[in-house]
């Protein structure tokens, strides 16, 4: 015979489900961070970007005029 179950006791299990779900923006961040770090390219140029401001290789940009002027 089938055990009967309370209301609350479903609420309990659904709200521990509920906590250990990621909400879909979460998942697009993962994902997204995903794409990054598996592209060689990417993450090549963070490698070398680092590098740079390690080395102080780096200009101060106070402006969008400062930043098209270096383009």
């Amino acid at each position: 015979m089938a055990q009967a179950i309370s209301t609350k006791q479903i609420y309990d299990k659904l709200s521990v489900i509920e906590q250990k779900m990621i909400t879909e923006e979460k998942l697009s961040e993962y994902l997204e961070t995903f794409e990054i770090l598996s592209n060689p390219e990417t993450m090549e140029s963070i490698k070398n970007s680092r590098e740079d401001i390690r080395k102080g290789r780096i200009k101060k940009i106070s402006s969008v005029k400062d930043m098209l002027n270096e383009l």
